[in-house]
């Protein structure tokens, strides 16, 4: 998995096209962060929790021994399908379970006073806020987050997904972004990435390939089998 190292302080955008690894790609990062002892938290709006946890560990990482110490979820997508996770073993004092966006920040915050600072915040992702929320409402939110972020917690990354959104509302997201990190397929279906820009820091527009590869596999079966 490709490293990266980010801004201590500071509000990324990572665009991305559907189906390129998004969250695949947030575990491996969050997985290096882990292991140099950071606080990681996980804002799940397009997946469950238990979605996350799982691909923690497929990753490799501890999170029996790091869950409610080191790894945190934000659960927001539970309340957008009327009921909670209940496939996974984890228990209500590692998941912060929000009904509404204000709430996101407020146990973000709230994390951060209880373990310390900074955190990694993932947040995955803004493109599902926006199916539910009005447009004006999602580019306020991730305006004053970002804000609060960058000054008095850490790095956040929020992810969206490419070719969903009008290109107005994408460039008012980039515009009040630290950074915007950009995520995609070339011709052959390789994946590449780039980062776009990154405030304060002299950037390449060249896209670089990167590949996504577990610790483990959860099953061995094969997805596409053909025979005659």
């Amino acid at each position: 998995m490709l490293r990266i190292a980010l801004p201590e302080r500071s509000s990324i955008l990572m665009i991305g096209s559907p189906g390129i690894g998004l969250l695949e790609f947030n575990v491996g990062l969050a997985q290096s962060y882990l292991e140099r002892g950071d606080i990681v938290v996980f804002v799940t709006i397009d997946v469950l929790p238990g979605d996350v946890v799982s691909l923690l560990k497929a990753f490799g990482v501890p999170v029996d021994e790091l869950l409610g110490k080191k790894i945190f979820i934000i659960d927001y997508h539970s309340s957008l399908l009327g009921s909670y996770d209940d496939r996974s073993s984890i228990t209500e004092d590692y998941v912060r379970k929000v009904s509404d966006i204000e709430g996101i920040m407020f146990n973000l915050t709230a994390i951060a006073n209880g373990y310390g600072r900074p955190i990694r915040i993932f947040l995955h992702s803004l493109s599902t806020l926006f199916l539910y929320n009005q447009t004006n409402v999602v580019l306020k939110f991730f305006q004053i987050s970002s804000s609060r972020i960058r000054s008095e917690l850490g790095m956040a990354i929020f992810t969206v997904h490419d070719g969903v959104h009008e290109d107005r509302t994408i460039n008012h997201l980039m515009a009040m972004a630290d950074g915007v990190i950009e995520l995609k397929f070339d011709e052959n279906l390789n994946r590449r990435l780039r980062i776009r820009h990154m405030r304060g820091y002299a950037t390449s527009t060249q896209w670089i390939p990167f590949e996504i590869k577990q610790a483990q596999q959860e099953s061995k079966m094969t997805l596409l089998e053909f025979s005659d």
